[in-house]
C-alpha cells in the first residue's frame, strides 16, 4: 500500500470518528447531526469591508454516504461558505438569518489567519478575543497563516478533505519530526501574556495540493 493511500483512510478514519462524535454530542443536546453545520476549518482575514472568514464545512453527505441530491438541505454538499463584514460578530448574526443549521465550532481542527490581518494590530487582537470567546472551540486546534486563504480553500475539492483534516494528517504522518504544530492554547498563551504571537506555520497552495512551510 502506498503512503498516499495510507494517508486517505487514516483521514476517512478520522472523518468517521467525528461522525460518531457528532451524533453522541447531538443526542446529548437533542439537535441532530442533521440539524447543525460543522466548520472543520475556519479562515480569518482582514479586508478593507473589515474582517472575512471562510467557513470549510463538514460534508455530512459525503461521510455518511447519502446521496447528494436527496433535498435535505444546503449543508449537504456545501463545503465552504465565505462571509465579509465590518465586524467578527455580525458575520455570526448574517450566518444565523441565512442558514437553518445550528453553527457547531466544536470539531474545528484548523485555524488559519491571514497575513493580512496579522498586520493589522486592531484588527488582529480583535480576532483574538472573538476566537477566546468561543467557548466550544477547541484549544488544540491547529493554527496556520496564509497569504491568500481563498487560494487554500479552493483546494479543498481537488483534497477530497477539509482543509484542517488534511493539514492535520500532514503532522500526523509526517516522518521529519522536527517542527512542532502550533495550537490555538499555543497562540492564546503568547498573546495574553507576551502580546505576540509564537511561529505559526505558513500553509500555501501548490501542485500536491497544499503544503506547510
Amino acid at each position: 500500500m502506498n503512503r498516499d493511500c495510507g494517508r486517505k483512510k487514516q483521514r476517512r478514519a478520522m472523518l468517521g470518528t467525528m461522525l460518531a462524535a457528532m451524533v453522541l454530542l447531538a443526542g446529548c443536546t437533542g439537535v441532530g447531526p442533521e440539524e447543525r453545520a460543522y466548520p472543520l476549518t475556519v479562515f480569518v482575514d482582514a479586508v478593507p469591508e473589515g474582517y472575512q472568514v471562510i467557513y470549510d464545512m463538514a460534508d455530512l453527505a459525503e461521510m455518511t454516504g447519502q446521496s447528494k441530491d436527496n433535498g435535505s438541505g444546503e449543508n449537504e454538499g456545501s463545503t465552504g461558505i465565505v462571509y465579509t463584514a465590518g465586524m467578527l460578530e455580525e458575520i455570526e448574526k448574517t450566518y444565523d438569518r441565512s442558514s437553518q443549521y445550528e453553527l457547531d465550532y466544536g470539531h474545528v481542527k484548523a485555524v488559519v489567519f491571514g497575513t493580512a490581518l496579522l498586520a493589522q494590530e486592531e484588527k488582529l487582537a480583535r480576532t483574538m478575543d472573538w476566537l477566546d470567546q468561543n467557548s466550544s472551540l477547541g484549544r488544540n486546534a491547529l493554527v496556520f497563516r496564509a497569504e491568500q486563504p481563498e487560494a487554500v480553500m479552493e483546494k479543498r475539492g481537488a483534497l477530497g478533505d477539509s482543509i484542517g483534516v488534511f493539514l492535520s494528517g500532514i503532522y500526523e504522518n509526517r516522518e521529519e519530526k522536527t517542527r512542532h504544530p502550533v495550537t490555538l492554547d499555543d497562540v492564546f498563551y503568547r498573546w495574553y501574556n507576551d502580546g505576540e504571537l509564537p511561529e505559526i506555520p505558513l500553509t500555501a497552495p501548490s501542485e500536491k495540493g497544499i503544503e506547510i512551510f
